[in-house]
């Protein structure tokens, strides 16, 4: 009889003791974390205000009332991205323009060359430039030289550049 008792009683009282000791072990234990997140917490939300008023300045769509002007305008900003790098553009091809949700990507095919470090700092431009564009189908080509240092070698390269212009809603509805 006791064995039984024991074993519909007192063991399940026991084991939920144990459950709740454990918790209240890894309450204690979060404690301390959860007090500095706490005390981090203002200084979080000025930042993510800060943040917030940035990106609304920010430029993020292509300017240009049509597909057209919005590519042309692209080129334009990456002929002066790609002279600042001193990388030459040998050749340039617009693609077709796609709509997605309220934006028109605008893209362009280009060809380029220059030394090594060049073609990397014009990459890293466009990676980096206002509006934020997208770099697609990169390929690069370089010529075998076993003497010539890497940052020196010539390299030539073809990636695609999309950026993306914002559709007024007379214009969505009609196409």
């Amino acid at each position: 009889m006791l064995a039984t008792v024991y074993l519909l009683v007192i063991a399940p009282v026991l084991d939920l003791y144990a459950q709740r000791k454990a918790m209240i072990a890894d309450q204690e234990m979060l404690l301390p974390r959860f007090s500095v997140a706490a005390e981090q917490l203002p200084a979080l939300r000025a930042a993510v205000a800060e943040a917030k008023a940035v990106a609304s300045t920010r430029k993020i769509a292509l300017d240009g009332a049509s597909d057209a002007i919005a590519a042309a305008n692209l080129q334009s900003h990456l002929e002066e991205l790609a002279a600042a790098a001193s990388v030459e553009i040998g050749s340039s091809e617009g693609r077709a323009p796609e709509n997605r949700g309220a934006y028109r990507r605008i893209g362009l095919r280009l060809a380029v060359s220059g030394e090594y470090e060049s073609v990397v700092k014009l990459l890293s431009a466009i990676e980096t430039a206002a509006p934020p564009l997208i770099i697609a189908n990169l390929q690069l080509h370089g010529a075998l030289r076993p003497r010539a240092e890497p940052s020196t070698a010539s390299i030539d390269a073809a990636f695609e550049v999309f950026g993306f212009r914002r559709i007024d809603t007379s214009v969505a509805a009609k196409q």
